[in-house]
């Protein structure tokens, strides 16, 4: 019924489960949190450096995403001025 949905896992004839990197998937992951909590507790300022790092990726991604939005509105207000003076341009959207 599900034999091609790769979320479920398939048991052979024998029981025995294939495709045994699924498992990882979840178990990696896990591993990685918990070494990183128990080196928060054995270093508590590493919370903090964590903390910090995250507030300054998040701060800097909304301003630079701000900055291009201001960016964007100038253009398209420029290009609506003129289009009523009679010019009209096309200009390569940059990415």
């Amino acid at each position: 019924m599900f034999g091609r949905i790769p979320f479920f896992a398939h048991f052979n004839r024998f029981g025995q489960r294939t495709g045994g990197s699924a498992g990882w998937l979840l178990m990696g992951p896990g591993i990685a949190l918990a070494a990183v909590g128990l080196a928060i507790l054995i270093w508590p300022e590493l919370l903090a450096y964590m903390v910090a790092g995250l507030l300054l990726f998040v701060g800097l991604t909304l301003a630079g995403w701000g900055w291009q939005m201001s960016r964007v509105a100038k253009r398209m207000e420029q290009q609506a001025t003129n289009a009523h003076n009679g010019v009209y341009y096309y200009e390569e959207p940059r990415f």
